[in-house]
């Protein structure tokens, strides 16, 4: 069953499906749609959860085995199957088994990138559909970006004056964990009511300095200045997953508009929503990274996001090195 975003809490409401698609390029939307479906997993007493990132070399085998595996510690589980790139390393066989002989004791979350109409015909992706609900996450488009900026200033207990909120939405440009970020900075002012001054002064000085900045400033190739912006963002306690959001989703997009020039690329950027003021990051990060260097860098985010999250490894040293792999500056090895 496919739905929309908005009707998630609803479908959620009615119970739990065996398995849930989760796929789409925006890291805010796609981490509140899986927190939505965890959430409600919980609240049916699913506490246990085990995740699975499937890169390269992944063996699938461990998710079949953990699948058929009975829970020591509780009566179902959840099994989050996280793809970077959308395509299954075995073709998807283990996904299809799994959404075509549901298991009672398992609920199976698979998270990806947004899929092509290839993969979406392909077997495992029918199987799931079937057998479960897929959500396809779309980007916030920008004529209705203001709206949404407005109603999540409401949902923090904000209103906000007119103009505020065009310079906000001005000064954030679409990026949506930039938003947030910003709004929670105009929620600890302790006021309801947020004037356009009250914006340009919590967030002027410092936007430069958010996660898409950091972002931008890599693409750029400026490895000097994305170094200051990431240890500055460490110094201001950001936590490394939210930057990581930022550079894992431009890495995505330039692979997939890798040797687009001309109307193509024109096009790939409207359908993007990647808007002209954004655009010329892109266009030198195109040029100065080829395809190789970009699915590095996503196998280094890959690594990075798993160091986050506990699995080991220095995650702020993993996005120091990613951080020079998106700018292309080669450093001496000797």
């Amino acid at each position: 069953m496919k739905i929309r975003q908005d009707q998630l809490q609803a479908t959620l409401s009615k119970g739990l499906a065996p398995c849930y698609l989760v796929s789409g390029d925006d890291p805010l939307l796609i981490m509140e749609s899986c927190d939505a479906i965890r959430a409600a997993a919980r609240a049916a007493g699913i506490d246990e959860r085990e995740l699975f990132h499937a890169e390269a070399g992944f063996e699938w085998r461990s998710l079949l085995e953990e699948a058929n595996a009975m829970s020591l510690f509780a009566s179902q589980r959840i099994l989050e199957v996280r793809i970077p790139n959308g395509k299954p390393s075995d073709k998807g066989a283990v996904l299809q088994q799994l959404a075509e002989q549901p298991s009672p004791d398992n609920i199976l979350l698979v998270v990806c990138p947004r899929l092509d109409s290839t993969a979406q015909r392909s077997g495992w992706f029918k199987a799931l559909e079937k057998t479960g609900v897929f959500l396809p996450v779309w980007p916030i488009e920008r004529n209705e970006y203001p709206g949404w900026l407005k109603r999540r200033l409401q949902q923090a207990g904000l209103q906000i004056e007119p103009a505020a909120l065009a310079a906000l939405a001005h000064q954030t440009e679409g990026n949506l964990l930039a938003a947030v970020q910003e709004i929670e900075k105009l929620r600890l002012l302790g006021t309801h009511m947020i004037s356009e001054d009250m914006v340009t002064e919590a967030i002027g000085d410092s936007s430069r300095y958010d996660a898409f900045g950091l972002a931008d400033t890599c693409l750029l190739g400026n490895l000097a200045e994305a170094s200051r912006i990431l240890s500055h963002l460490r110094a201001e306690g950001i936590e490394p997953l939210m930057i990581l959001g930022a550079l894992t989703r431009k890495i995505r997009q330039l692979i997939s508009m890798n040797g687009m020039s001309g109307q193509q690329l024109s096009e790939a950027f409207k359908n993007q929503n990647i808007w002209p003021k954004q655009q010329p990051p892109y266009k030198k990060a195109l040029q100065n990274l080829n395809i190789q260097t970009l699915h590095s860098a996503l196998q280094k985010a890959e690594a990075t996001d798993g160091a986050a999250k506990g699995a080991g490894g220095d995650a702020w040293l993993l996005l120091s090195e990613l951080t020079v792999m998106l700018t292309g500056v080669k450093l001496p090895t000797g």
